[in-house]
């Protein structure tokens, strides 16, 4: 049975009503179709421009207006995504407007719409969850409007199914979570009571840093896992549900937040309450949070730099406009993860964490750098068969595509490829 953005974009594409929608997701088909039908949904909470207009180490290439898409500017680690998205971009000169969805279908698919009917011809960003990630992926397709996307997509459906998107980047968060949860059963003796609050229910990265906490609990008889309800990605939602959690579980030792914001939410509760002596985790890498580690607040996160994400994803985008043809598996793509430990959190913070994050834009571009072109952190081509291993192929299968993919030689080529910027001293310790 066809799915329902399937269905939103088989309207989009072709017209027809053949399908039974409501009137507002056919107005935000319609609109990411480029058909103008009235007022279709904008992304809420607001917006934001960078300055860019030409000029940059872009100069005299295509430097086409691009907008970046992300959840809510209410969470730590999409303001940094989005202002490291804007940094990239002004360096190539190119012109970026960053959105607010808040995890709405419509809302997205409205703001689509919206490029569409504007001339604008790219879009990156972090959908909320699978759902949106594939009804985004398939107007995009519909509208020939490029997208690059990052951390959340439907198993087994790849950027082979579908041309304009032009590149999936997601942390390993299943082996991230492993081993960020074996480091904080391990700090606190491997026995006890661990609060876990989940993230968004439908999210890939949520799904998938459950299954890292659950599968590293096997080795430690000792730890029992109580979870609260879902954080929702916001620092306020984890602190609701952590409070409401407390007086069912009076003995805890840690708290594995499904991420910073997340935990910066936890850690204002138990400052609330007086709470001290608990181990609190995270993920994500917000400055915040690595400062919190420094002071001894937090224990661990695994810093993916979400600006150097969003970046990548901008220049991906600069590039495809440029002329360049990336192969399939460097469209699908593991990006490297540092777990930020009180050892190393004060070097972090000076080294990575600079107001100006400290990345040359231009030098991960293939477009401006064809032949000494530097991804400036670890960029591994995910084998599907082996990422999506159990899951089965009910919803998509996966394309044959990938049976002629050259996997090894682009991981080849993009490790040899690293060779500068400040993630390059911890190389060896950066999880992909």
């Amino acid at each position: 049975m066809p799915s329902i953005e399937s269905k939103i974009v088989d309207v989009a594409r072709n017209a027809t009503f053949s399908h039974p929608l409501t009137r507002r997701s056919f107005f935000a088909a319609m609109g990411a179709a480029g058909i103008t039908l009235g007022a279709v949904a904008c992304g809420a909470g607001g917006s934001s421009t960078s300055t860019a207009a030409g000029g940059g180490a872009g100069a005299g290439k295509v430097q086409e207006k691009t907008l970046c898409q992300v959840t809510t500017l209410s969470n730590d680690y999409f303001v940094a995504f989005s202002d490291g998205g804007k940094q990239a971009m002004d360096a190539l000169g190119v012109s970026m407007s960053s959105v607010e969805d808040q995890g709405n279908v419509n809302t997205a698919l409205g703001q689509v719409g919206n490029v569409r009917a504007s001339g604008g011809k790219s879009i990156f960003g972090t959908p909320a969850t699978e759902a949106q990630a594939a009804a985004v992926t398939k107007a995009c397709q519909a509208a020939g409007i490029l997208y690059a996307s990052s951390y959340t997509a439907p198993a087994w459906y790849t950027p082979a199914d579908a041309d304009k998107w032009v590149r999936f980047i997601t942390p390993p968060s299943t082996k991230i979570a492993v081993a960020t949860a074996k480091a904080l059963f391990d700090k606190v003796g491997g026995n006890g009571t661990i609060i876990h609050v989940p993230g968004q229910k439908g999210s890939s990265s949520d799904d998938q840093r459950t299954a890292g906490l659950n599968a590293a609990a096997k080795d430690y008889p000792g730890i029992k896992i109580v979870t609260a309800s879902p954080g929702n990605w916001t620092s306020e939602d984890a602190r609701k549900a952590f409070t409401n959690i407390l007086p069912s579980v009076p003995d805890f030792v840690g708290v594995f937040a499904q991420n910073d914001s997340q935990a910066a939410g936890i850690i204002a509760a138990l400052d609330a309450a007086k709470i001290t002596g608990k181990i609190v985790v995270g993920f994500d890498g917000n400055k915040q949070n690595v400062e919190y580690i420094a002071q001894g607040k937090q224990y661990l996160t695994s810093a993916t730099v979400g600006g150097l994400t969003a970046g990548i994803l901008g220049v991906t985008i600069f590039d495809q406009l440029n002329g360049v043809d990336l192969s399939l598996p460097e469209r699908f793509l593991s990006q490297g993860a540092l777990l930020v430990t009180p050892e190393i959190a004060d070097d972090v913070l000076k080294t990575v964490y600079a107001p100006t994050l400290p990345f040359d834009w231009a030098k991960m571009s293939k477009a401006l750098h064809p032949d000494d072109w530097d991804p400036q952190t670890v960029l591994n081509p995910i084998d599907p068969r082996e990422y999506y291993a159990g899951v089965s192929q009910d919803q998509y299968t996966l394309n044959s595509a990938w049976n002629s993919a050259d996997i090894t030689g682009v991981r080849t080529e993009y490790a040899a490829a690293f060779r500068s910027g400040p993630l390059l001293q911890y190389k060896d310790q950066l999880v992909a």
